[in-house]
């Protein structure tokens, strides 16, 4: 009998996308394991975002689409009769750009937890603390908690969009390009940050930085022109790719 830790929390099975009469992703077929980094790689315009953004039914938004195939959690496929907000807790999502809520930096990470059903000030203290302490901004805004979060830096807001996330305790956290506005530095903290949190979370990770992959990842995938080219472990994608398009790619010859 497998073990819960043997079962994918997430199964991909023949996906499909549309925009419209656009066929953006064909026949995407994979697993994503419990507590890695799964990341997808690929140029610009791939079908990185639309996939990232189906995994918590974020494109249920996007006008003219519609899909194909199952995109199972612990089992239990996303249908539509699913109750997408509920899946949004357990599947949280960080964006390229930060959007930090209109509200104090306290509040931002304290709502993660209000939608949750916990309002005692003494509880919310210990998760506002705790998950500033987790991404590593405690010590910036230990002191202007009240204050609204356009006086931090971008990378400074990103870390409070992810600790906002966190909050709510998800069990998969997406990254969409989370490095795509910050400088070298900050991109240095977001990378260090996921790493640590695969202690507790399962992250999965879109970018198409070739070697951001590579030193966050455990396991990755190749999406070209909206086909899965290639799925497996990173270090055997980047130093032993199986299809002459993914060596394209990851040696900086295609894309």
């Amino acid at each position: 009998m497998q073990t819960e830790k043997a079962q994918p929390i997430l199964n991909v099975r023949n996906l499909n996308i549309w925009y419209g009469e656009k066929h953006i992703l064909r026949d995407l077929s994979f697993e994503v394991q419990h507590r890695k980094v799964t990341a997808f790689i690929g140029p610009t315009n791939s079908g990185k975002s639309t996939l990232v953004r189906c995994l918590n039914r974020l494109n249920d938004f996007t006008p003219h689409f519609r899909s194909t195939g199952d995109i199972l959690f612990r089992g239990v496929a996303m249908g539509a009769a699913s109750d997408a907000t509920a899946l949004r807790k357990q599947i949280g999502m960080v964006f390229r750009k930060p959007v930090p809520f209109r509200c104090s930096i306290y509040e931002n990470v304290a709502y993660g937890a209000r939608i949750s059903g916990i309002n005692q000030s003494a509880h919310l203290d210990t998760i506002v603390e705790k998950n500033l302490q987790r991404t590593g901004l405690w010590d910036e805004v230990e002191n202007i908690l009240d204050e609204m979060p356009e006086r931090l830096s971008i990378g400074h807001q990103q870390l409070l969009c992810i600790a906002r996330a966190l909050a709510i305790e998800p069990e998969i956290l997406i990254f969409d390009e989370p490095c795509g506005e910050l400088d070298p530095i900050e991109t240095v903290k977001i990378e260090t940050l996921v790493r640590e949190l695969t202690n507790d979370y399962t992250l999965i990770f879109a970018t198409n930085k070739r070697r951001q992959a590579a030193r966050v990842s455990d396991v990755a995938g190749f999406l070209y022109c909206g086909e899965l080219v290639e799925f497996g472990a990173t270090d055997k994608i980047f130093t032993n790719p199986q299809d002459n398009r993914t060596e394209q790619y990851v040696t900086g010859r295609l894309g």
